[in-house]
């Protein structure tokens, strides 16, 4: 990810600007990565992903103790 002071903002905006319009930036205070600049429409497409929290995994992804716990946790009637 390519970086910019943060003094680009006030010194050259335009070159902040182009950069963003291709891929994130990172803008830097104290050379410490501190915000990301980009294009709305991959902040639209960034945050459409992660809109909905639910994921479909795999039990056989899991770790054999969790997949154990969650199988057996799906074999217990439900008790509100």
């Amino acid at each position: 990810m390519q970086q910019f002071p943060a003094a680009t903002l006030t010194r050259d905006p335009t070159a902040l600007k182009e950069a963003a319009r291709k891929n994130p930036v990172a803008i830097t205070e104290y050379k410490r990565r501190r915000f990301v600049l980009m294009a709305y429409d991959a902040y639209l497409a960034l945050t459409a992903r992660a809109a909905d929290p639910r994921r479909s995994l795999r039990t056989e992804a899991m770790p054999r103790e969790l997949k154990a716990l969650a199988l057996e946790a799906l074999d217990r009637p439900y008790e509100p």
